[in-house]
């Protein structure tokens, strides 16, 4: 048999307490939770009507039927007397029990002290039951008819109706024909329809229809409460109730990371209340939590980068974007992790040296941005030999550090200081130097890198020469293990990309002859100690040097180096091969185990125009040494 209605309801609604003027409900479960049972809208709204018929039966006020006994005519004075004193201290209306929607300690009027004892209004009735023209009684009726109006108004606002339906029975008794009992009776049956939608409004909230089926939500039953009554504070007080349980649950869900959700819970608790403060506090607050949470993230995400952990950092920058509502930090982070992808803890065009184990510091070097260039020649460059080419793209997906200026004597005689090493041309007792009485290279005994390119004593700041490609490892191999870094010899690619300085014409500097002093090479105007002249120099250029300059003697270059232009021509670590077919793209040395001859870059003190192109290269076997070689290095980063 079909269970009544009435039996089915508290399981179908009242699971929490009953929503009243005087009481709030435990907070609705979200409308997108999974409800404990399934709700019939025709069920609902059948329930929803039984416990209003209820509700009325049990609000409604009984009529006033005072007991109104004439005065005798020589105790009208002292009736006086009595009423305005009842007046005066506030009890307008004999005791009566509170009306079933009041508070229990919300009597109708502060004049209940004795269960039967007449108050001011009863007395006045009582004296114009014997003297109907009595002026001071009637104006006494009169002003607690106002203040009861008042009164009554009052209790309609903040949803005691009994109350207020209880002041209009009193006057319609007391005054049939006052002014403002019309108007005021309208207010009580406002207040009515108001306090039935309320009581709508509380059932379905409690059954988690707030806004859905369209106009038949919880919000909306107390929306049309307002419009019956305006100033209905229980109606009001449902749809704060209904935007706080949202704003709390929207700050919850914040506090646990979860922000779509707390976003579509302020989104909600605007469409309860649009423009309400306290939605605007809650969205303020919420942002402050996230901003925090956000920056906390940016630091680990910052602390990730410094230890080169990238994928911590973009962890916690992908949480960060997903936190973030105002996306300040995260423009940073995301540029740090970028550049650590291809810098490592620099950034282009930074210069920095590191410190040595056994003292004092490395070279200098500087940071080249990572990109790409047509290596080699186009074959219709003039001077182009066959195995510049052919032309093939170099891509570097990381940058790469070179040292600004070719390691100097100083600087290659601390590392034999520090390591005993003996190099190639100690150990064969000879080299090559620039023979000036005969005009030419020549093999000279007791010579070795200590030596310039005359086979005098080298001052330091020249640059380090009569070094095989072997003295060139073995330096970055020493200096490797003095910082923790990986320092080598540059690539023959990354010669050439540091040397073009982003330009693709024959020569560093654009083409044809150079318009000034832009390195050390073979000018028309430098002349030896003893008056020699190039004879294939380059016409009108004069650096005023004959043999490798100190280092840094002439204008950086493009990308923040010195002397990649003339000097001495450096070692790189490729192998050579007579052409780029099958060379590498990616910017890293072509090596063969074993092999004899390596690759020379970069033009010399002793170099004409056709050496000084940027694809210019030549072979050399490692154990070569002479007054023209030397060799930098490129750190990794």
């Amino acid at each position: 048999m079909t269970q009544p209605l009435r039996n089915r309801l508290p399981g179908l609604l009242l699971a929490g307490v009953l929503v009243s003027a005087c009481g709030a409900p435990p907070p609705p479960e979200p409308e997108t939770a999974p409800a404990a049972q399934t709700v019939d809208p025709a069920e609902l709204e059948a329930a929803i009507a039984v416990e209003e018929a209820e509700a009325d039966q049990a609000t409604e006020s009984p009529d006033w039927q005072p007991v109104i006994e004439p005065v005798p005519k020589d105790g009208l004075r002292a009736a006086l007397r009595a009423a305005v004193a009842a007046q005066e201290a506030g009890r307008l209306l004999a005791s009566a029990a509170p009306p079933s929607d009041a508070p229990p300690d919300a009597a109708t009027s502060p004049d209940d002290v004795a269960a039967d004892e007449p108050g001011a209004l009863e007395r006045y009735l009582a004296i114009l039951a014997t003297d109907p023209d009595h002026a001071e009684a009637n104006a006494g009726v009169e002003a607690i008819a106002v203040e009861l109006i008042a009164r009554g108004r009052d209790a309609l606002a903040q949803g005691r109706v009994a109350d207020g339906q209880h002041f209009e029975r009193v006057l319609t008794r007391a005054r049939p024909q006052h002014p403002a009992l019309a108007s005021y009776r309208e207010a009580v049956q406002a207040a009515q329809r108001a306090q039935a939608l309320v009581r709508k409004g509380d059932i379905r909230a409690r059954a988690g229809r707030i806004f859905k089926p369209e106009g038949q939500g919880a919000v909306s039953a107390y929306r049309e409460a307002l419009k019956a009554y305006p100033d209905f504070v229980p109606a009001r007080d449902g749809l704060e109730r209904l935007q706080a349980d949202r704003l709390n649950r929207a700050l919850a869900a914040a506090q646990s990371g979860e922000y779509a959700e707390s976003e579509r819970l302020q989104a909600e608790a605007l469409r309860v209340l649009p423009d309400s403060r306290a939605a605007q506090d809650m969205a303020a607050r919420i942002v402050e939590l996230r901003q925090a949470r956000t920056e906390q993230l940016l630091a680990q995400g910052d602390a990730a980068v410094d230890a080169l952990d990238l994928e911590l950092a973009a962890r916690r920058l992908a949480e960060a974007e997903r936190v973030s509502v105002q996306a300040r930090g995260l423009d940073a982070l995301s540029e740090r992790i970028e550049l650590a992808r291809h810098y490592g803890r620099f950034r282009p065009g930074q210069v920095f040296s590191e410190p040595l184990a056994s003292g004092g510091e490395g070279p200098e070097m500087v940071v080249l941005a990572h990109g790409a260039f047509r290596m080699g020649s186009p074959e219709e460059e003039a001077g182009r030999s066959d195995n510049e080419g052919p032309q093939h793209e170099v891509a570097f997906a990381r940058g790469f550090a070179i040292a600004r200026a070719e390691t100097t004597v100083g600087e290659f005689g601390r590392f034999v200081a520090a390591t005993n090493y003996r190099s190639l041309a100690t150990r064969r007792g000879r080299s090559t130097v620039y023979d000036e009485r005969g005009g030419a290279m020549n093999e000279r005994t007791g010579v070795d890198w200590r030596r310039d390119h005359a086979g005098r004593p080298a001052a330091a700041e020249l640059p380090v020469i009569h070094v095989a490609f072997e003295d060139a490892e073995a330096y970055v191999a020493w200096l490797s293990a003095q910082t923790g870094q990986r320092y080598r010899l540059p690539s023959e690619a990354e010669f050439e990309y540091a040397l073009r300085g982003g330009r693709a014409e024959a020569y560093p500097w654009g083409d044809g002859r150079p318009a000034r002093v832009v390195g050390n090479l073979t000018g028309d105007g430098d002349v030896s100690q003893l008056k020699r002249r190039w004879s294939n120099a380059i016409a009108g250029y004069s650096d005023g040097h004959w043999g490798p300059a100190p280092v840094r003697s002439f204008p950086a270059e493009a990308y923040g180096t010195f002397d990649l232009v003339g000097n001495v021509s450096e070692w790189v670590q490729d192998c050579w091969h007579d052409s780029y077919r099958r060379a590498p793209g990616d910017g890293t040395a072509w090596v063969n185990p074993g092999c004899e001859e390596r690759v020379i870059r970069g033009a010399s003190w002793a170099s004409t125009l056709d050496r000084a192109r940027s694809a210019y290269r030549q072979p050399s076997p490692g154990d070569t040494t002479h007054a023209r070689l030397g060799f930098r290095v490129v750190r990794e980063l």
